[in-house]
C-alpha cells in the first residue's frame, strides 16, 4: 500500500473535523427555538466551523504545511574549483579541471555564454532562485563526462541536494536540445563542395562529402520494456545503436538514435532521411564513404566485403586500402565523443513501457551531439594526453571482413579451397545468428592445456 504524505494525512484530518463542525453547526441552528431566522455568528458551533474550514483552506493554498528547512554546504565547490589566486595559482589544474568537466575554463565560459539566455535558466514566478549557469553546467559536464555518475555521487562531489542536481542537467539538456538545428546541419551545396576538395586533398577520392559508421552504447540497467529482447545484442548485454555521419573536420552532421543493439547498421541507414531522400542531402556525384556493414548505393560507398574461403582480388584489396585511411576519422570522432562523454560508454537509466524513458536518453545523447559539435566549432582540441580520451569500441559489425554469412552459405566452395572451409562458414554463420540466452565464462588461455581435476577424475 502506498505510504501517505503528512500533509495527505493533515489534509484527512481537517477535512474530517470540517464536516464534523458543519453538521454540528447545522444541528445547533435548528434546534435553536429563537424565532428569529438569522444565523448566530457568536454560538460556539459556528466559530468551531469557522476554524475548521480555516485549517482545511490553508493547507489546500501551500504545498507544505511547515515552513522548509533547507541545509546548505559551507563549502561551494563550484567557487572552489573556479577559483584563481591573486598570484594566478589555481586549487584545482588544467589538467584536473579537465579530467573533471570535460573541457578547459576558457572554453567552459565560452560553453556558458551560449547558453545563459536560454529560456528554461530564467526563474519563474514560484521556487527559489537557480544556481548560476555555469555552476549547472558544470553539473551535467560532471554527470556525463564519466561513467557511472548518479544524483548520489554528484550529491557527495558538489554538495547539494540530489534534486538540485536532476535539476540542473535538465535544464542544460533541454538547453542544447533547443540549439539542436543550429549545431547539427548537413552541409548546403557550396559546403558539400569545400568538404569533397578537402577530402580529395587529402585522401584522393573524389566527390566525397563524408564518412559514416555506427556504434554501440551499452546500457547498465536490463531494460523492463516488452521488447527488452531486441535490446540484446551480441557485443553487450544490452544496448543502443547509433548511426553517425560526420565530415573531414570531425563534425557530426547527421546522426540516428534510439534502434535497439541487435538492429545491423544497414538497416538503420536505411531509416535515415539521407537515405531515403538521398537527392535532397547529395548532388548526383556526391557519396559517402562507409564499411562493409551497407549496401553499395550511389551515395553510400562501402568496402569491399571479404568473404571465408575466398581470395580478395588485388584491385578490391588495394581500394579496400586505400579507403581505410579516410575512415580513420569515424574512429576519431566516435573517440573524441565517447571519450569526452563517458556516460556514453555504460547508459544507467532504465527503459520501461513508458516512452518517455527512451526518450529521456535519447535526449542525453542529442546533447552530447550538440556539445561536441559546439566545441569543434569554438575550436577546442582534444590533446593526445588527455587520459579520457580513449579509442571508440565500433559496433561489431563493423569489422572490415564482415559480410552476412547467410550469403556466404549460398556460395559454391571455389575449387582448390581447404576441406574446412563449409565448416569455417557455418561456423562463422552460427556465431553472427545464434545469441544464446545464457552467460558464459570461456575458459582463459593461460590455463589451457593444464591438468585439470573434478572429483578426483582428470581432465
Amino acid at each position: 500500500m502506498p505510504k501517505q504524505s503528512y500533509r495527505r494525512k493533515a489534509l484527512t484530518h481537517f477535512t474530517r473535523n470540517y464536516e464534523r463542525a458543519k453538521l454540528l453547526f447545522a444541528v445547533d441552528q435548528l434546534l435553536d427555538g429563537d424565532d428569529d431566522s438569522s444565523l448566530d455568528f457568536e454560538s460556539p458551533s459556528f466559530l468551531s466551523y469557522l476554524r475548521a474550514r480555516s485549517g482545511v483552506a490553508s493547507i489546500l493554498d501551500s504545498r507544505y504545511i511547515s515552513k522548509r528547512t533547507c541545509r546548505k554546504s559551507s563549502m561551494n565547490i563550484f567557487e572552489n574549483d573556479l577559483h584563481e589566486q591573486e598570484d594566478g595559482l589555481q586549487w584545482m589544474n588544467d589538467s584536473d579541471f579537465k579530467k573533471k568537466y570535460r573541457m578547459s575554463r576558457d572554453m567552459l565560459d565560452q560553453v556558458t555564454d551560449l547558453i545563459k539566455d536560454n529560456d528554461v535558466f530564467k526563474r519563474g514566478k514560484r521556487g527559489p532562485k537557480q544556481m548560476k549557469v555555469k555552476h549547472q553546467l558544470m553539473v551535467w559536464l560532471n554527470f556525463v563526462g564519466k561513467e557511472g555518475e548518479s544524483n548520489g555521487s554528484q550529491r557527495n562531489t558538489f554538495k547539494i541536494s540530489e534534486g538540485a542536481c536532476e535539476k540542473c542537467r535538465e535544464r542544460v539538456v533541454k538547453a542544447f536540445v533547443s540549439m539542436c538545428d543550429e549545431y547539427i546541419t548537413w552541409p548546403d551545396e557550396e559546403e558539400r563542395k569545400e568538404i569533397a576538395d578537402r577530402i580529395e586533398a587529402e585522401f584522393k577520392f573524389p566527390n566525397c562529402i563524408g564518412l559514416m559508421d555506427g556504434t554501440l552504447v551499452e546500457l547498465a540497467i536490463t531494460p523492463l520494456s516488452d521488447d527488452a529482447a531486441d535490446y540484446n545484442g551480441r557485443k553487450y548485454g544490452y544496448s543502443l545503436t547509433i548511426m553517425v555521419i560526420n565530415d573531414d573536420r570531425r563534425k557530426i552532421r547527421a546522426y540516428l538514435s534510439g534502434f535497439p543493439g541487435s538492429t545491423h547498421d544497414n538497416r538503420v541507414w536505411k531509416a535515415m532521411d539521407q537515405c531515403q531522400n538521398s537527392d535532397k542531402y547529395f548532388s548526383p556525384l556526391q557519396y559517402i564513404l562507409t564499411d562493409t556493414a551497407f549496401e553499395p548505393s550511389n551515395h553510400a560507398i562501402p568496402a569491399y566485403k571479404s568473404q571465408t574461403g575466398f581470395i580478395q582480388e588485388p584491385n578490391k584489396e588495394l581500394f579496400n586500402t586505400a579507403l581505410a585511411t579516410p575512415r580513420v576519422i569515424s574512429e576519431h570522432v566516435m573517440g573524441m565523443w565517447k571519450g569526452r562523454c563517458g556516460w556514453l560508454r555504460k547508459i544507467r537509466m532504465l527503459i520501461t513501457n513508458n516512452p518517455k524513458s527512451l526518450t529521456r536518453i535519447l535526449r542525453y545523447i542529442e546533447a552530447t551531439i550538440v556539445l561536441h559539435n559546439m566545441l569543434i566549432d569554438l575550436g577546442e582540441e582534444m590533446e593526445e594526453d588527455d587520459e579520457w580520451n580513449g579509442n571508440d569500441d565500433l559496433s561489431d559489425v563493423d569489422d572490415p571482413g564482415s559480410i552476412p554469412e547467410a550469403y556466404v552459405l549460398g556460395l559454391p566452395i571455389p575449387g582448390g579451397a581447404p576441406k574446412d572451409t563449409r565448416r569455417e562458414q557455418l561456423k562463422d554463420f552460427i556465431v553472427e545468428t545464434y545469441v544464446p540466452s545464457y552467460n558464459f565464462q570461456p575458459i582463459p588461455e593461460d590455463i589451457l592445456g593444464e591438468e585439470i581435476f573434478v572429483n578426483d577424475v582428470q581432465f
